[in-house]
């Protein structure tokens, strides 16, 4: 069961913060639970780690910031990629605007990730 590994693919963003939580809380599980846990964001997806964004960013005016989330995952040693076309090309990211402990990846990353047998995938 440990070699079991989870991917979560982010592509919800910061225009449906209801949403945007969810995929931070079970990647926190998934790495309290001791699997091997990766977060991918694709899409809308970067803009939920562009540096600036997940401090104001909640589901409800007096909820908890998702950076607060955030640095959870981060703690628990969930490993965070970012699509490069998708925050350079849609969201005209530059490096220095991701957030720490996030570092950019491409297409073959990802499909690499998911054709191993012992990756679940979980899509958001």
């Amino acid at each position: 069961m440990a070699d079991k590994k989870y991917l979560f693919v982010v592509s919800t963003g910061m225009a449906e913060p209801k949403k945007a939580f969810s995929p931070f809380y079970y990647a926190n599980a998934s790495a309290a639970m001791g699997f091997d846990t990766t977060m991918f964001f694709l899409a809308e997806g970067p803009s939920l780690i562009k540096k600036g964004v997940a401090e104001s960013l909640r589901t409800t005016g007096d909820g908890e910031p998702l950076r607060k989330v955030i640095d959870i995952s981060v703690r628990s040693g969930v490993k965070m990629l970012c699509c490069s076309t998708a925050a350079k090309v849609i969201w005209k990211m530059k490096d220095d605007d991701l957030i720490e402990g996030v570092s950019f990846a491409g297409a073959a990353t990802l499909l690499e990730m998911t054709a191993d047998p012992e990756t679940v995938v979980l899509y958001f």
